[in-house]
């Protein structure tokens, strides 16, 4: 008998110890509700407690994702060749939609180009993260089955973003990948692409420029 009201006190002190896991799991979970409510009201408390995250979770309000969702809309797009080779090939042309996603967290473009008489496909998406405070970007098109991850700053509110990365080629190597973001207006603007030569200097080798339909 001793022994079975031992294994029973145990079997209590196991449940009150699974229930007690639910009731702190249950207050932090309402303690996250509470703070992601009046995360408005409190941002720098949130922004100490959570690297930002929870900032993030209420909502973007900020003025860089202001200044991305600007791009939403229908664009006609001329994509130029640059340097000794690109200079001997045609320019292309095409079009791309730019989506606002996420309830504003992120914008995607498609864009459908014809170059050299072939069609292309691209994807690609835009974002801000407020808690490295860095643009970042995602570049995708149907003549590679990689993704291109870079990520940027800008001194001037977005007008102009620096973006850098890697290209990696098919024998294993990595390339040095920049991308230059100029707005021109509302209506008007335009992405660089560039790489490094053996010394370092900054090797642009194709320009898009984007003009809104009307």
């Amino acid at each position: 008998m001793k022994e079975h009201k031992g294994s029973r006190a145990r079997g209590m002190g196991v449940v009150a110890g699974v229930a007690a896991g639910f009731l702190l799991g249950a207050m932090v979970f309402a303690g996250g509700r509470v703070l992601a409510e009046h995360s408005g009201s409190n941002k720098a408390s949130d922004t100490a407690q959570t690297g930002g995250q929870m900032r993030a979770a209420s909502g973007p309000n900020d003025a860089e994702h202001a200044s991305l969702a600007k791009l939403e809309g229908e664009y006609d797009r001329v994509v130029k060749f640059l340097g000794q080779q690109g200079a001997a090939m045609p320019s292309s042309s095409g079009t791309c939609t730019f989506s606002v996603e996420l309830g504003g967290r992120f914008i995607v473009e498609k864009s459908h180009d014809v170059v050299m008489g072939r069609p292309v496909e691209g994807l690609r998406i835009y974002g801000y993260d407020d808690a490295t405070k860095q643009y970042e970007m995602a570049r995708m098109y149907t003549m590679s089955n990689g993704i291109t991850l870079m990520k940027g700053t800008s001194s001037d509110g977005g007008k102009t973003i620096d973006y850098s990365g890697e290209s990696y080629t098919g024998r294993g190597g990595a390339t040095p990948l920049r991308a230059k973001f100029e707005r021109v207006s509302d209506d008007e603007f335009s992405v660089t692409m560039s790489t490094t030569d053996a010394n370092g200097k900054d090797m642009p080798f194709q320009e898009t420029i984007y003009t809104r339909k009307k």
